[in-house]
């Protein structure tokens, strides 16, 4: 690491798209109004809330000297043109450890342009180049999907889940956390996009917490109960905040798309379709449901030949599967017109579920009686059936793939068509 007492303080840093200066007495009233922002107050435990001018005075006066007393480095990102204030980004080097840890916000009138993927890139790049650090971290709250996206776009790669990792506004939350070293490319690193698939009728897209009404409504439903393993029934608002909760994090953590339907007309929730994926095979099981008032409309077919060509096309798997109960005609009749070739039965593949009826979910034995578990039918998908497919070179995990096969999930929705 450099000797950090040649640096007198922070350089003011910039790509031409955003520049990173110091933090000015000017900015009083945009970092006021950015910080009273409910996001910003959820997920920045370090900011006070509700933020008052005096909170921003103070933070001044105490800014002039953290580098010099605590190797902390902040800046304002500014509009390099205009001089607008966009966010703020800080840099704590942790010498003992010979790295440093970045921290950020990102005001409501900045966000979705890039603004702080480009900070981030920035204060990374004067961390490894000019002071040598032999390590960048970050952690962002498990539920805080955008700024787990903007580490990915700076190429950090994620590292684990720290449990229980703070208490904040009276709230016990998970962090992720991020890291990278200087040996890491810098190139983005985003294991799935956040996707948004359409055709004209349906659009599938990632959940988000105002869908929670509607999945509720539509799961608390016997039929969906029966065809859907592990699926909760009666189905409550609780269970809905689960699922939608789950989809997000999986999606960003890239082990499973889990995915909303939607009319693309009117924007109405009709159900679901998911994407889990198995690097290790460069594979990927597809899952559906369709509410009650959508079915038989063609839903479910729209979503899935939408996801079909996402999966070969833009995540670049070889080969698609999708499980049924044997009794599920529906869904087998629908896995036949996607093209799915039926493999064979996984006869007992899957537990019992306690208080469920059975009917439909296990070939009766040659007495008439149930088997001890129930069966799948397995139907597949490979590649080389796409026509227009991009098929990945050699055998490496291909980009969208997690290394490891995610575990069975209490929350797996699918199979109700």
């Amino acid at each position: 690491m450099k000797d950090l007492g040649d640096i007198a303080h922070p350089p003011v840093l910039s790509d031409g798209a955003v520049r990173l200066r110091e933090l000015r007495a000017a900015d009083k009233a945009a970092v006021v109004k950015a910080c009273n922002d409910g996001l910003i107050e959820r997920f920045c435990y370090r900011v006070p809330y509700p933020y008052h001018e005096n909170d921003f005075v103070e933070f001044l006066a105490y800014n002039e000297h953290f580098w010099a007393t605590d190797l902390m480095a902040n800046w304002s990102v500014v509009d390099p043109h205009s001089d607008e204030l966009l966010a703020m980004i800080s840099l704590e080097v942790l010498p003992q450890r010979q790295a440093g840890e970045i921290g950020y916000w990102c005001a409501p009138w900045a966000r979705g342009r890039g603004v702080m993927s480009a900070a981030v890139r920035l204060v990374r790049d004067w961390a490894f180049d000019e002071l040598e650090l032999e390590r960048l971290e970050l952690t962002t709250d498990v539920d805080n999907i955008g700024s787990q996206r903007v580490a990915q776009a700076a190429g950090f790669r994620r590292e684990g889940v720290l449990r229980g990792y703070l208490t904040a506004r009276e709230r016990r939350a998970d962090d992720v956390l991020f890291a990278m070293s200087p040996s890491d490319p810098r190139e983005p690193l985003v294991p799935l996009p956040d996707p948004r698939l359409e055709d004209g009728r349906v659009v599938v897209r990632p959940f988000e917490p105002d869908d929670i009404p509607a999945v509720r409504q539509a799961c608390d439903d016997p039929d969906v109960a029966h065809w859907i393993h592990l699926l909760p029934h009666p189905y409550s608002l609780a269970d809905a905040e689960q699922f939608v909760v789950e989809s997000r994090r999986r999606l960003v953590a890239g082990d499973r798309a889990r995915l909303a339907i939607a009319d693309a007309q009117t924007g109405e929730l009709l159900g679901s379709i998911s994407l889990d994926l198995f690097g290790e095979r460069q594979a990927a099981e597809i899952g559906y449901w369709v509410k009650r008032e959508a079915r038989r409309l063609g839903v479910a077919l729209a979503a899935a030949r939408l996801l079909v060509r996402w999966a070969f096309e833009g995540v670049n798997v070889e080969r698609l599967e999708i499980l049924t109960y044997p009794g599920n005609a529906t869904s087998q009749a629908l896995a036949e017109k996607l093209g799915f070739r039926r493999e064979g039965l996984l006869r007992g593949f899957l537990a019992v579920e306690p208080g469920k009826e059975r009917a439909g979910r296990a070939e009766l034995l040659p007495d008439g009686s149930l088997p001890p578990r129930d069966d799948q039918v397995q139907r597949t998908f490979l590649a080389g059936q796409h026509k227009g497919a991009a098929r990945p070179c050699g055998r490496t995990a291909p980009s969208g793939l997690s290394p490891e096969r995610p575990a069975v999930d209490p929350a797996n929705h699918r199979d109700v068509r």
